[in-house]
């Protein structure tokens, strides 16, 4: 049993520091860049990121804080940026849950549950043996979170030193990441006219509400591609 956790787990710990850790490491350096711009300090920084893990909550608090948002604002914003987590966790613990494993276990795994992570797992979950799961996701995230904070923590010491410019791109390199590994597993109908139709809505409705118009579209899409191809099927 030992010896399949450390394997299982280095090989989760490997894949992480791949490609997935080096897009994530990039997007959390140019964050600790602009952390250091909204005034916080390197313990501030450093501790945001152990602690939340959450890039999209963590860029909302900063440009919160830039325009010197009461702290209930940042809270608010901060919550309703990072409830995205919430389905994700109760997408995956049944992929990994294994007959007779603590419960707390869980909840420590949760904390590592990251858009990267979810998404590079659920693809390629199916290839790893039941039993493994656990382990290999654990090292995997872990690798993901552990780099992220060392990332942030030398992008704060850096910031000045390279130009903003660079700093902008690196920021949106793990979104595009994340982008192509969605493109990448779009396999099924529901999902590939829920993209699409997506497309399509988001230009329309942003000249009704430039807002709301990608989350509306989101939302719209769904619904129909759930009414067309699972609920009337």
């Amino acid at each position: 049993m030992k010896n399949t956790f450390n394997k299982s787990f280095r090989q989760g710990c490997f894949e992480g520091a791949g490609i997935p850790g080096i897009s994530l490491c990039a997007s959390f350096f140019a964050l600790g860049a602009v952390f250091k711009n909204t005034g916080l300090d390197a313990y501030q920084s450093f501790l945001s990121t152990l602690i939340a893990f959450a890039l999209p909550g963590q860029v909302v608090m900063a440009e919160t804080l830039i325009v010197q948002g009461a702290l209930l604002n940042v809270f608010l914003a901060v919550l309703l940026t990072n409830a995205r987590l919430y389905p994700m966790t109760v997408n995956l613990i049944p992929v990994v849950r294994q007959e007779g494993r603590p419960k707390w276990h869980y909840y420590v795994l949760s904390h590592f549950i990251a858009v990267t992570s979810w998404v590079h797992f659920l693809a390629n979950y199916e290839k790893i043996k039941k039993e493994d799961r656990f382990n290999f996701f654990l090292g995997f995230s872990s690798t993901l979170w552990f780099l992220s904070v060392i990332a942030t923590v030398i992008g704060f010491y850096i910031a000045g030193v390279i130009s903003k410019k660079i700093f902008i791109a690196l920021i949106f390199l793990n979104p595009i990441y994340f982008l192509c590994m969605v493109v990448s597993n779009l396999r099924t109908k529901h999902i590939i006219f829920t993209v699409i139709f997506s497309f399509i809505l988001s230009p329309i409705l942003f000249l009704l509400s430039p807002q709301w118009s990608v989350v509306i579209a989101g939302l719209v899409a769904g619904i129909v591609s759930y009414l067309i191809f699972i609920h009337f099927k």
